[in-house]
């Protein structure tokens, strides 16, 4: 099983990682697009490679049902299961990191009207510290809006933040 290489998976395309995760869980196609409520031909796009940027509240939603990190289910970086920390990080979590990624998924979700329990969703969380830790910065009044906007395309499974100027930070996003 591929699953037992983790270097190969690496170089998976994210089609390939989520019918890995099918497969071994022994779901047809219909199934797993019954998971986040798209359709069988939608996923099977996925899988042959034809859509390269899927929406990003399928992966994080196929991450959750899976159990695996969104981070390794859409990149093939990272530990593939869910809370694993590698051991080459700091045991000591950066709380600035931390609390502006919070401030950010707030933000966003009183922007998009979402319910303010989602602020507890590990998926959504970890996306925005993702952003957070891209652009380098905190959060504040200046750059938040700009933020948001990065954060609202890479959870919607839009491009991730290339070239986008954000007021406030070391640097633009370089995809």
């Amino acid at each position: 099983m591929i699953a037992s290489f983790p270097s190969i998976i690496r170089y998976m395309s994210i089609g390939a990682r989520l019918e890995e995760l099918r497969k071994a869980a022994q779901l047809t196609q219909q199934q797993m697009a019954d998971i986040v409520g798209t359709s069988k031909q939608y996923v099977g796009r996925l899988e042959k490679g034809l859509n390269q940027t899927p929406n990003g509240v399928f992966l994080a939603d196929w991450a959750r049902h899976f159990n695996v990190s969104a981070r390794w289910l859409s990149s093939g970086e990272g530990p593939r299961a869910a809370g694993v920390e590698q051991a080459s990080q700091s045991t000591r979590p950066d709380f600035v990191k931390l609390s502006s990624s919070v401030l950010l998924l707030r933000h966003y979700l009183d922007f998009t009207g979402d319910p303010a329990e989602w602020i507890s969703d590990p998926v959504l969380l970890e996306t925005a510290f993702e952003v957070v830790e891209q652009f380098g910065a905190e959060v504040r009044s200046e750059n938040v809006f700009d933020l948001t906007k990065v954060l609202a395309k890479k959870i919607r499974g839009g491009l991730d933040g290339e070239g986008q100027q954000v007021r406030g930070t070391r640097k633009a996003s370089s995809g």
